[in-house]
């Protein structure tokens, strides 16, 4: 998506341009972000990201129950995997909408970097933090998958898992080794959640005090080129 960042550059000085030699914009107008106005993005993806967080509980709970019943019977029964792909299918869910909303945020940073500047630095850092924690978050999902014999790409779609699920029911073996890979990546999602509600509140933050900022900044230049048009600078003699 980043080569359409040049693009905007240029509808964003064409707009600056228009709002100068026309009237100010209402006060409430902002900015439209992927179909929603941005504090409608803020609200969805801080709720999208909570909701994650409880889901991870409820999967955690429900798999930690199985490996203490797989680890009691020295195996994962069959009759037991069907309480398993649920909770696996779920945590494929988390994994790409997690990325999803980093990226997300990531895009809306860059996008406001270039529409309005960044004269601090505050939203280039937090979309860099954002690069940080999905680039840390796949790095971690990665090596434990690997450390249980399985791959990223083995659970990167709902197709892809599904697959992965019904190869591994065959045998005693692949259902343990999905069993504790899953329980493995819990741990890891419970603190990587956390860690990515923290990064985009403050991420979102400097953002919307960069548009705040600019967009004052910008009523304030209109308001005194309309004050300039509507003073005459000379009137003819009589």
């Amino acid at each position: 998506m980043r080569h359409h960042i040049p693009i905007r550059c240029a509808a964003a000085a064409a707009a600056v341009t228009l709002i100068l030699a026309s009237a100010a914009p209402p006060a409430e107008a902002v900015a439209e972000v992927a179909g929603a106005t941005f504090p409608e993005q803020i609200v969805q993806e801080v709720t999208a990201v909570e909701q994650d967080e409880q889901a991870v509980m409820q999967t955690e709970q429900q798999i930690s129950m199985l490996a203490n019943q797989a680890i009691n019977l020295g195996t994962m029964p069959l009759q037991f995997w069907g309480q398993l792909t649920a909770p696996v299918m779920q945590m494929q869910q988390i994994i790409g909408q997690a990325q999803g909303i980093a990226a997300s945020v990531q895009d809306t940073a860059a996008q406001t970097a270039c529409e309005y500047g960044d004269p601090t630095g505050s939203v280039g850092y937090a979309g860099g933090t954002l690069a940080q924690w999905t680039q840390g978050f796949n790095q971690q999902i990665s090596g434990v998958l690997h450390e249980y014999g399985l791959s990223q790409q083995q659970v990167a779609t709902s197709a892809a898992t599904e697959q992965t699920l019904q190869a591994a029911s065959r045998s005693a073996r692949g259902r343990n080794q999905i069993l504790q890979a899953c329980n493995a990546m819990n741990r890891v999602f419970a603190t990587e959640l956390y860690q990515l509600d923290t990064d985009m509140r403050s991420a979102n933050t400097a953002i919307l005090q960069d548009r705040t900022a600019n967009d004052a900044d910008r009523a304030a230049n209109t308001r005194a080129l309309q004050d300039w048009l509507s003073t005459p600078g000379w009137a003819p003699r009589q």
